[in-house]
């Protein structure tokens, strides 16, 4: 009789796989070194446990305003908003693409997981306990078991539970904590992240992913809600899947002050146009 695979080998097949569709989402599993937060901001690649992060507001407040002076602002609040807009798509970028890739939802709370940046921006995750939940059904295709309303239900309370619920709620309040920065605007980058992390992976394992984003929109809870929704264009011969948010995230005010491709501040018809001219030149 063959055991089950632990939940470390289950997470270690999906960060596998995930690995080979999306190289640049880095992952490890199990203990890594941490910086003390009393020793100051750390430097590149160096791990913070997020629960010490989130926990100890004036830290974070030094790791944003740093972050944001390694990506060319002195805004706090610009820092703020790009700060939560990388650290949300990473957190929950991995979960989707875990789920829609092996059919497992790892732990992302904030006790289980460490971030690390690279040039002002989080860029490594480090998974440090390693649970999983599974929600895809054993023996049935991964997309079968997830576009099915029990399947879709599943993905979407395991997600809310670990990475909204147990992370990126009390991030946000932890951030505004030390900066006065506006909560829909930080809720604003949140579901853009997780639109986009929908995105990636459709753009990676094809239409039926489009489905589950759909799924996380109608049902996102209040904070979540009006904060954006997806537009599905034909153009070219070809079929693209949109976000468009209804605020801005501020990055055009880094230096260079371009602007995003579905930033609010665009006007529909010149945000539809630039839509329809990637479709034809792709």
């Amino acid at each position: 009789m063959t055991d089950a695979p632990s939940d470390a080998d289950r997470l270690h097949a999906a960060l596998e796989a995930v690995r080979g569709l999306v190289p640049y989402l880095r992952s490890v599993i199990g203990q890594v070194e941490l910086a003390p937060p009393a020793r100051g901001v750390p430097e590149d690649g160096v791990y913070v446990h997020c629960d010490a992060l989130i926990g100890d507001p004036d830290f974070l407040r030094a790791l944003i305003v740093h972050s944001g002076q390694q990506i060319g602002t002195d805004d706090p609040v610009v820092a703020a908003s790009l700060f939560v807009q990388s650290y949300a798509y990473r957190i929950l970028t991995l979960a989707i693409a875990c789920a829609t890739t092996y059919g497992v939802v790892p732990d992302s709370s904030a006790r289980s997981l460490a971030i690390a940046l690279k040039s002002g921006r989080v860029s490594d995750v480090a998974y440090l306990e390693p649970r999983v939940r599974v929600v895809a059904i054993p023996g049935v295709p991964v997309s079968t078991s997830l576009v099915g309303e029990a399947g879709s239900a599943a993905l979407f309370a395991s997600v809310y539970e670990s990475a909204l619920d147990g992370h990126l709620v009390p991030l946000v309040e932890s951030v505004r904590q030390g900066i006065r920065v506006g909560e829909r605007l930080l809720w604003g980058n949140v579901a853009a992240s997780m639109a986009v992390g929908f995105r990636t992976m459709e753009g990676c394992l094809g239409e039926w992913v489009q489905t589950l984003g759909a799924y996380f929109v109608e049902h996102a809870p209040g904070r979540l809600q009006g904060l954006g929704s997806y537009i599905a264009i034909e153009a070219g011969g070809r079929r693209g899947w949109f976000w468009e948010r209804t605020n801005c995230c501020l990055y055009d005010r880094l230096p260079g002050r371009r602007r995003c491709a579905d930033c609010s501040r665009t006007e529909t018809e010149i945000r539809r146009a630039a839509y329809v001219a990637s479709l034809e030149g792709s």
